[in-house]
């Protein structure tokens, strides 16, 4: 009993798994099935019918002729939509492929997914990223629409309130103007595809203005269905922008292909290599490059508050990959990159303003070392001129002395002298004494950088001076010095600064046959003036240019230091040197400081 038992029990056995794989076999047989009617299903590819069949055709000919081949032996349906049954048929998942508009597909994707991949170029729009905008059309003969002023009360014709270059463009445009373009617009028809209805509807009469997308009137123009002084487009940016297309808005990327997540990748690969193999052509036929992003779409819709323009976040992450961990998980990612972005941040921010500290502290440095540098040469090359300054000074001095002791010398020599004689000649010789001795004292102070002592003086006076110094060039010299020039100086600057420029002046003179130099004191209600001018050589324009730089020189002992030293000394004194080549012949040289009144003295002092 017990082995008819297991006999039955194998028969059983034998039969439940006989049926198994029969089941199994036509599960496989059923999937293979489904996969082959799936194969054998057509690609769809989704076209928005904007331009009209013949427009269409010529846009996108060449472009089907390529798809068909890529997918071949697979078959290519063509479906036509307008932009409201576009995005329709989208959320029905109704088409694979699709070509529209940028700001279409940019809804498109947002909506029902998929990928952007490709966008279109031609002759007329070659930069896809500023292809796809607006011309806002009125007819040629209408002399009351000129500008966007003159728009709002008028009828408007356009093809969807969807549409992105024939609605939301324009509309965004305006808006930004402040025109409100759902109530500026005494009516507005909405007419439907293909676009080219809005031309018909503005020709005719029964609308004062038209939202077309750009290029489209110079195509309709090219078919010779009408011509280019029909129409005109207000606010036209087309020679502005550098566009072969009148448009009076900003433009956008252009027409976009994109994929819908059910092609398979090696269909979608298979397609996109073949759309990219589409050399340019001469004709309006598009080509195909990569795309650029969504963000110029989002700023349309954002700016128009449309709800397209909401920014993909948490919910739609959720949505799309239906699991709570891989949320959490990717808030945590985010985190720690924030983190270590801020760290690596901050660390490059800290390094980076060290280094400009540091770059700054040895600017510092390296500027104070060049001003000392500056002002020691200006102490050396002043003390050369002070040298000469205190041989003239000295000289009377030291001769009175001579000249006492002398007489002193050769009278007691023949006789007593008086008494009253020799205290008043000892006298004479202490006063030349302390003379020579201030003289001295002058030159070593400067010359030990003493600090500039700022009185109020009258810059004629000091000019006078400075030619008593140079009495021996007084033939050539013909002064005007007027009295009351008061000026706040450090006179030994000053007089350093004249005797510069005075000697430069002779010297300019030496060769010349007739040698005149002109030194003038003047001034005005601010500022008071010291001008010298000579009639030297003429210079030639590299001549003249390299005056008063440093190292340059036409002095045969000359340091190039001079007019250096002058500028240098009279911006200490808040003033300014003046250099200009006069005609036919010499340099005039002016000298302007701040004219100081007596309470100004006393106050600045």
């Amino acid at each position: 009993m017990f082995l008819s038992w297991l006999s039955n029990l194998r028969c059983s056995a034998i039969l439940f798994f006989a049926a198994f794989v029969l089941l199994f076999n036509a599960a496989g047989v059923h999937a293979a099935s489904d996969v082959s009617r799936a194969h054998d299903r057509p690609l769809r590819l989704a076209i928005v019918n904007t331009y009209g069949q013949i427009l269409s055709d010529m846009y996108y000919g060449e472009s089907l002729k390529k798809i068909r081949e890529a997918i071949a032996p697979r078959p290519l349906e063509i479906r036509i939509y307008g932009p409201d049954t576009f995005l329709d048929a989208a959320r029905s998942n109704q088409f694979d492929m699709s070509i529209a508009s940028y700001g279409l597909t940019s809804i498109m994707l947002r909506q029902t997914g998929g990928a952007r991949v490709l966008t279109a170029v031609n002759n007329r729009f070659p930069n896809p990223y500023a292809g796809n905008g607006a011309a806002i059309i009125v007819r040629s003969d209408r002399k009351d629409i000129n500008t966007f002023e003159d728009l709002p009360g008028k009828s408007l014709g356009v093809m969807s309130i969807t549409a992105f270059a024939g609605w939301q463009v324009p509309m965004a445009e305006l808006t930004s103007m402040g025109i409100d373009v759902k109530r500026a617009f005494r009516d507005i028809k909405v007419v439907g595809e293909p676009m080219t209805q809005i031309l018909d509807l503005v020709y005719r009469g029964e609308a004062d203005v038209g939202f077309v997308v750009n290029c489209l009137l110079e195509d309709v123009q090219a078919l010779g269905k009408y011509k280019e002084e029909d129409f005109k487009v207000i606010g036209d940016r087309g020679l502005r922008s550098g566009s072969s297309c009148k448009h009076s808005t900003r433009l956008y990327p252009n027409w976009s292909f994109s994929i819908k997540p059910q092609m398979s990748p090696d269909e979608s690969k298979a397609v996109v290599m073949a759309l990219l193999s589409i050399p340019a052509s001469e004709d309006i036929s598009v080509h195909w490059t990569l795309t650029p992003d969504g963000t110029g779409a989002d700023a349309v819709f954002q700016q128009l508050n449309l709800p397209y323009a909401e920014a993909y976040g948490l919910r739609d992450l959720l949505l799309e990959y239906s699991g709570v961990a891989f949320g959490v998980l990717a808030v945590g990612l985010v985190l720690v990159v924030n983190i270590v972005v801020l760290t690596v941040a901050v660390r490059i921010r800290t390094k980076q303003k060290e280094k400009a500290l540091a770059e700054k502290m040895q600017s510092d440095l390296d500027a104070r070392r060049a001003a000392l540098k500056l002002r020691t040469m200006e102490k050396l090359s002043a003390v050369g001129t002070l040298s000469s300054m205190a041989a003239h000074e000295l000289k009377q001095p030291l001769t009175v002395v001579n000249n006492y002791a002398g007489s002193l010398r050769r009278r007691l020599m023949r006789s007593d002298v008086p008494r009253e004689v020799l205290i008043d000649a000892l006298t004479e010789i202490e006063e030349s004494g302390l003379k020579a001795a201030e003289v001295i004292d002058l030159v070593r102070g400067y010359a030990t950088n003493k600090e500039r002592t700022f009185v109020r003086t009258d810059l004629a006076m000091n000019a006078r001076h400075v030619l008593d110094r140079n009495r021996k060039y007084q033939h050539i010299i013909h002064p005007d010095l007027r009295l009351g020039t008061y000026v706040l100086a450090d006179t030994i600057e000053l007089e350093l600064v004249l005797t510069n420029l005075l000697k430069n002046a002779v010297a300019a003179v030496a060769d010349v046959e007739s040698p005149r130099v002109e030194f003038k004191v003047w001034r005005d209600e601010a500022f008071a003036y010291a001008r010298i001018a000579d009639n030297g050589k003429p210079l030639t324009d590299e001549q003249f240019s390299q005056i008063g730089q440093i190292g340059r020189t036409t002095k045969k002992n000359g340091m190039g230091m001079g007019l250096a030293i002058v500028k240098s000394l009279l911006e200490a004194h808040s003033g300014a040197l003046r250099i200009e080549r006069l005609d036919p012949c010499g340099i005039c040289c002016t000298v302007r400081l701040p004219l100081v009144l007596p309470q100004d003295a006393a106050q600045q002092q």
